[in-house]
């Protein structure tokens, strides 16, 4: 019989389940997939009788891949050994309403809610009657869409209804904003009495974007991705995502929303848009506060861009690094002072009040820096808001000696700190000294960027003839309550304006269960993020996530020996990112593992591989990490004792802190989470 040749489109959970493959496994997939591309004889696919899919082989059939036919589009939805690949398609199908495509669980045990069970905030919930009436939806029908709990149980809902209709509540259920847009595309298919588009024009679709891609067989960077490894997710959009990666703004954006929404994501691509918008040499900065983070992010670049010549028009450096650059260009001392302990010696000489190192770096950060306050009579004069200690105009010269005395010490070091760096480097570009190498800006993860730097993010940004922000010049993306290292700052004061339209807010998480999404904001339940919004908007109003799943698994064990056989229990080879606050916990974990004949890595550089069965990694270090499963380990190391010291207004900021680390941790998690208490 003739095999035919196909079209190749592949789906987000395909990718999760390939980067689970080691690399000979990869290469033998990518080789299966081109033949049975070219429709090559050797290629077979086959029914899957009694479920709706289809399969191909690996490897002699070691690996089987699932996937969805229609006529000559094959979606690619599951690859892995023979037995797990059949279990992977009895629990799953494909749905499509009009041009939404996804993939769904199979619900052969019904979810029996408990009457205390919370009220759900599904995908409708917020609708209000006369936009549902918009589709021809009346009562008591708007009652059921609302009380639908998520994207699925819609899926099953709507695809009993006209495709026109489906399609548009779905469109409304992933925008509530795009309401006149979804109605006017609901009129033109009722009057045009349009039927559902075929597989594959519907994969094609923006709706679709966030889920699904068709690669291109002729592109060297799809090939290179299915044989060394791509989360190709990560550089996929949503409908929402794309508008706001696509928005023309006068000067700033400012991108927020919870964990799993996409953030980094619409940096990438915001970057990648406003860089082919730019003529000659231009170039545009993709930069974060951590150089680890930043690694990530030009790892993303090249997977996003490819072979492109856009890539080329993309920097991604970390704040520090760019600092350094502009100051070496005004031939300043530019070195990065890591080890401060010899200039707070020196600056301590000073102290006639005897209140110690932590109180002096906490005013410098929370006043001196927050207030651009870099000179006595500035000093001297400006609010110490938030700060417990109070101090009178003789006890603030005594302070301002003590701070002084630290940045000379700096720079007779040959440089500064990230806060002195960012400071010197904005000044120089601001006196037209040396100009901006960068025509426009994205920074990412800016809630844990500290005012100077803000401040210096605004200076790479400004036109020199005008003193306002470049139009499009910056991009910022963030979200408040993950905020684990710097001071709150507000924009508007570091001289960022983005009220109004230029701020957008993303509200869906495709990463984690809404089980575990609740369990991570309740952690943070009353902190104020309000410092990086400015506008009074709360990145977790409406933040839903679109899959169900389980609450946190919540373990308790009288010793640490428990925990981790416990632990070594349930490593069944499938990928698992374990946390902890310290790491010496993580070490002392690690060897207990080894004693059970396990071998986890524990992370210091880099990311992990996905296909990797244990990572340890600790809290602070998870910041750009995902993966199926996530144990918070050594639980009661959480919130960590206060060190001490300081200003009393700092023990608040501590606490704070910690929540959030708690709220990151449990976010990374995408199917599954645990939280294992020690109580010895």
């Amino acid at each position: 019989m003739t095999q035919h040749a196909y079209e190749l489109a592949t789906s987000q959970s395909f990718w999760q389940s390939r980067d689970a493959l080691d690399h000979h496994q990869r290469i033998a997939l990518a080789d299966a997939m081109e033949k049975v591309q070219k429709g090559l004889p050797s290629a077979r696919v086959h029914k899957l009788d009694p479920m709706p899919f289809v399969s191909f082989g690996v490897n002699r059939d070691a690996l089987r891949v699932i996937c969805q036919r229609e006529e000559q589009t094959l979606l690619l939805l599951w690859v892995g050994a023979h037995d797990a690949a059949y279990d992977w398609a009895r629990r799953h199908r494909v749905r499509q309403v009009g041009n939404f495509v996804r993939i769904v669980r199979t619900r052969f045990e019904e979810v029996v809610e408990t009457p205390s069970a919370p009220v759900v905030e599904g995908p409708l919930s917020a609708v209000p009657d006369q936009d549902f009436g918009r589709f021809d939806v009346e009562p008591p029908t708007t009652e059921l869409l609302r009380a639908i709990a998520d994207e699925d149980a819609l899926l099953d809902l709507v695809s009993h209804f006209p495709p026109p209709r489906g399609n548009a509540l779905l469109s409304l259920a992933v925008d509530p904003d795009g309401v006149a847009r979804a109605e006017r595309e609901y009129r033109a298919a009722m009057e045009a009495n349009a039927e559902a588009p075929k597989l594959g024009a519907a994969l094609r679709d923006d709706v679709n974007s966030a889920d699904f891609w068709i690669p291109d067989p002729a592109d060297q960077a799809t090939l290179r991705a299915l044989r060394d490894g791509f989360a190709a997710w990560r550089v996929f959009l949503h409908p929402t995502q794309r508008q706001v990666v696509r928005v023309n703004a006068k000067g700033a954006v400012k991108v927020t929303g919870g964990p799993g929404t996409g953030k980094t994501v619409v940096a990438l691509h915001r970057a990648r848009h406003v860089a082919e918008s730019l003529d000659g040499d231009a170039s545009v900065l993709v930069t974060t506060f951590s150089a680890a983070l930043t690694a990530q992010l030009r790892e993303q670049l090249d997977q996003l861009c490819g072979g492109a010549p856009v890539r080329e028009k993309l920097v991604a450096r970390s704040l520090v690094g760019v600092a350094r650059d502009v100051l070496a260009a005004a031939g300043r001392p530019n070195e990065l002072v890591t080890d401060v302990s010899e200039p707070w010696r020196r600056a301590l000489e000073h102290d006639a009040a005897g209140r110690g190192r932590a109180f002096y770096e906490s005013e410098r950060e929370h006043v001196a820096a927050a207030a651009d306050a870099w000179e006595e009579g500035r000093y001297l004069r400006v609010r110490r808001t938030g700060r417990g200690t109070r101090l009178d105009r003789r006890e603030r010269r005594e302070v301002w000696k003590v701070i002084d005395a630290f940045e000379a010490a700096l720079r007779d070091a040959g440089g500064g700190d990230a806060i002195t760096l960012a400071r010197r480097a904005a000044e120089v570009l601001r006196s037209g000294e040396v100009p901006s190498p960068y025509a426009a800006v994205v920074c990412d993860e800016v809630q844990d960027v500290g005012a100077s730097e803000l401040r210096f993010l605004a200076a790479l940004c400004t036109d020199p003839e005008t003193g306002e922000l470049r139009p499009n010049g910056l991009t910022i993306c963030g979200d408040g309550y993950q905020r684990i290292y710097r001071v709150p700052v507000t924009l508007r004061a570091c001289g960022v304006d983005v009220r109004g339209r230029a701020s957008r807010v993303l509200r869906l998480n495709y990463r984690t269960t809404e089980a575990i999404r609740r369990a991570a904001v309740a952690t943070v339940k009353g902190v104020d993020a309000s410092e990086l919004e400015d506008d009074g908007v709360d990145p977790l109003r409406g933040y839903r996530s679109l899959r169900r799943g389980e609450p946190p698994v919540e373990k308790r064990f009288d010793s640490a020996e428990a925990e981790a056989e416990w632990l070594a229990s349930i490593a069944d080879g499938e990928p698992m990112l374990v946390l902890a606050r310290t790491r010496g916990w993580l070490k002392q974990l690690r060897d207990r593992l080894r004693a059970r004949g396990l071998e986890p890595r524990l992370l210091e550089n880099g990311r992990p591989d996905p296909s990797e069965p244990m990572v340890l990694c600790s809290l602070h270090r998870a910041k750009g990490l995902e993966a199926p499963r996530v144990v918070i380990a050594g639980r009661q190391l959480v919130p960590a004792r206060h060190p001490g010291g300081g200003d009393p207004g700092d023990r608040a900021l501590w606490d704070r802190k910690e929540r959030c680390l708690l709220y990151v941790g449990l976010t990374r998690a995408r199917d599954w989470c645990a939280v294992s208490t020690v109580e010895a």
